[in-house]
């Protein structure tokens, strides 16, 4: 198996289709180049520095999973068009048994694609304009945005859904170059037809994007609006950096305390059915898992020292490594604090019994769902923390 996961039976039909010892098809070195770089923004001779047949099996073997499916496709595309196959008998029907199981396996590749995709699968905006002032005109909304991508945020007549595009998160920037002090923002559009913020979650250097944008051929340079698949923050890299906390008495200073790297803070509504937090049935699931693997669990309930709670809060979330949040019932305490927990980077896995569905914004976060009322479902919700703390 390759190091991006492909096995020798996925790849191999596509090499013996494409590579004509040391050829791909009919391509020449230069042709071949701009294929590629129209492809998968990648010029294959030019960077593996070989013949055509070894640069596309070193980046069959090297590059990303997704990537090499893209090429495949795209090249099985110009073959079917383009390409006149020059044998005949034996060889020609190898060769057409080499087409239909590759077009099988493309096929069967795109259904597990989407069988894996959840419809709250995380999308976010794009948005950059020469002139901020001006919205991007509806022939370049979704330029460059994967074709599969921008169907979903369209209407049946083709145009773009707003009230779809307008839930995502969305970063805005002016028309930048590399050496550009340009600022972009992320945030939420307003309700409207402006195409600007209605609120700001952060600020970064627009330079910052080329980790997103450079997968394409425009980068910051061009305006355009782009829909991408992913957690904008996490592609972003840690944007604390470009924080400023506003100094005033009014805004909550967190405390300054190491973390505990064994220590899990657990965030849940109060039980009255159950006065001692330890025997609450749920955070007794949530313990196990914990402990299994080495963690300590606490709730602000268990802290016993005579100070503020707000205060107990917020050491706790500073102290710990990992936050729970049990998102039940939908209460108001826990979200805030699941929230304080997200500001302060913290690694959060929300947990809920109720079947209603979670707000908007808490839909892009992977949620372990399970029934308080049943034993079975509560072994399973300490199995699949177990199992999300392992993957830490």
């Amino acid at each position: 198996m390759a190091s991006n996961g492909l096995t020798f039976m996925e790849k191999e039909p596509f090499l013996r289709l494409f590579n004509r010892g040391g050829y791909v098809l009919d391509f020449n070195t230069e042709h071949f180049n701009d294929f590629t770089q129209d492809s998968v923004g990648i010029r294959l001779c030019e960077k593996y520095e070989s013949s055509k047949g070894r640069s596309l099996e070193h980046f069959v073997s090297d590059a990303p999973a997704d990537q090499v499916w893209k090429l495949f496709a795209d090249l099985l595309k110009y073959y079917e068009k383009y390409f006149d196959e020059d044998v005949d008998g034996d060889e020609c029907e190898n060769k057409h048994h080499l087409h239909q199981e590759c077009k099988q396996l493309l096929a069967s590749h795109a259904t597990e694609t989407k069988k894996n995709e959840s419809d709250d699968s995380m999308f976010f905006n794009v948005i950059i304009r020469a002139n901020e002032d001006i919205p991007v005109e509806n022939s370049r909304i979704f330029e460059g945005t994967d074709p599969d991508i921008a169907a979903r945020f369209k209407n049946q007549d083709g145009t773009p859904n707003f009230e779809m595009l307008q839930e995502l998160p969305t970063i805005t920037s002016s028309e930048y170059d590399d050496d550009s002090s340009t600022i972009a923002q992320i945030g939420y559009l307003r309700a409207d037809s402006s195409q600007c913020l209605s609120s700001v979650v952060a600020s970064f250097p627009s330079t910052r994007l080329n980790r997103i944008l450079a997968t394409t051929t425009w980068r910051g340079s061009r305006t355009r609006w782009m829909v991408f698949k992913g957690d904008p923050y996490k592609m972003l890299g840690d944007l604390r950096s470009n924080y400023n906390p506003v100094q005033n008495e009014a805004v909550l200073q967190f405390p300054s305390v190491s973390i505990k790297d064994n220590q899990i803070a657990v965030m849940m509504p109060f039980n009255p059915a159950y006065l001692n937090p330890s025997e609450d049935p749920v955070y007794k699931a949530i313990r196990n898992a914990a402990n299994q693997l080495g963690y300590e669990c606490r709730r602000v309930d268990e802290i016993k020292t005579p100070t503020d709670i707000t205060q107990d809060i917020l050491r706790l979330i500073e102290s710990s490594r990992v936050v729970i949040a049990d998102l039940s019932g939908a209460n108001p305490n826990v979200y805030y604090e699941m929230g304080l927990a997200h500001a302060r980077g913290r690694i959060v896995i929300p947990i809920s019994s109720s079947k209603e569905r979670l707000p908007f914004d808490n839909r892009q976060i992977r949620t372990i769902f399970f029934h308080a009322d049943d034993e079975y479902s509560l072994q399973g919700l300490t199995k699949s923390i177990k199992d999300t703390l392992e993957s830490l």
